[in-house]
């Protein structure tokens, strides 16, 4: 019994070292209110070959000492902390270097994730291998209770022909080849706080982009969040982004260009609860007419298919031969 029960172990630790390592980075800053919840959802992940690297920038709070605690309490956490504050994208940098996996699962402080999160994009990339980054619809909840989902276009087309005015993917959805994001380069901390989005559409010119239309992370909006504290920061270096995705990407139209002004000018001017809000209604409107095309394009296919199938009447001329 006790043999059998070896080689059950055995296999079973086998299938675990097939199946792609999942190295789920998670940058630190002052996070320790809700760190460990994050760190409680990626533990109940379905899917057990990963390892999670914390990495502190600097923090003054007591979350330097949570780390040191969660990376007790589990052996698959690695600490890593730096005396002061080197900036998200030096520090994503150096999680890449240290990361043992082949995909890089992110989520944030603050967020959680589903259960069946790391499973679903680590069986979607296996089938995809074409694809270099996959993110998923958010469940975006606030402490107040409020709920709302929030999708993001699904196909890699669809994608790149609207990332000159809406963003791929929410970051803390994201899974990506550490593969390609090294090759391209990392992160650009000149880019912060929009240096995941730069680093997405740099990886988006070596292969393909998707996102699963189903919540997979569900993602707090809160006073202190960094999207809201320095969302001044990220509206002057998205219409940087914008610029530098024309000049080197992919050139965009006149109108377009028009809006990146806009959004420049409501984003200096107006509050970031405002712009967030005007910003996911826009999503709203994109995704709704995406599927609708989508569902047209593949109706007239079908049409297509039909008429080949099951040919028109031949027209009878008037003798009725």
């Amino acid at each position: 019994m006790k043999n059998q029960t070896q080689k059950n172990n055995s296999s079973v630790a086998k299938a675990m070292e097939d199946k792609p390592l999942v190295s789920v980075i998670i940058p630190v800053f002052n996070g320790s209110p809700f760190l460990e919840e994050t760190i409680t959802s990626v533990f109940n992940s379905t899917y057990k070959n990963i390892e999670v690297l914390l990495i502190d920038d600097g923090s003054t709070d007591k979350s330097k000492e949570l780390c040191h605690r969660l990376e007790k309490r589990y052996k698959k956490v690695r600490f890593y902390s730096f005396p002061k504050n080197k900036g998200l994208g030096r520090v994503l940098n150096f999680a890449l270097r240290q990361a043992h996996g082949e995909l890089i699962c992110r989520i944030n402080q603050d967020d959680r994730m589903l259960r069946y999160r790391i499973q679903t994009q680590v069986d979607f990339m296996d089938k995809n291998p074409e694809i270099v980054a996959v993110g998923s619809s958010i469940k975006l909840f606030e402490n107040n209770g409020k709920k709302q989902i929030v999708h993001f276009l699904q196909r890699d087309q669809e994608i790149k022909k609207m990332w000159h005015i809406v963003s791929p993917f929410a970051d803390p959805s994201v899974m990506y080849r550490k593969s390609v994001a090294r090759k391209v380069g990392g992160y650009k901390q000149e880019f912060w706080p929009g240096d995941d989005t730069h680093l997405w559409v740099r990886m988006g010119t070596r292969g393909k982009l998707a996102n699963i239309d189903k919540p997979l992370v569900e993602v707090r909006y809160h006073s202190k969040a960094a999207s809201v504290r320095y969302f001044k920061k990220l509206t002057v270096v998205t219409y940087k982004l914008h610029r530098w995705m024309h000049n080197h990407v992919q050139k965009a139209a006149l109108p377009v260009q028009l809006f990146w002004i806009g959004q420049l000018i409501a984003g200096l001017l107006l509050p970031p609860d405002m712009n967030w809000n005007i910003y996911r209604i826009l999503k709203r409107v994109i995704y709704f007419a995406a599927g609708v095309a989508h569902f047209l394009r593949n109706l007239k296919v079908k049409n297509t298919i039909v008429a080949k199938v099951i040919p028109h009447p031949m027209a009878l001329n008037r003798s009725g031969q």
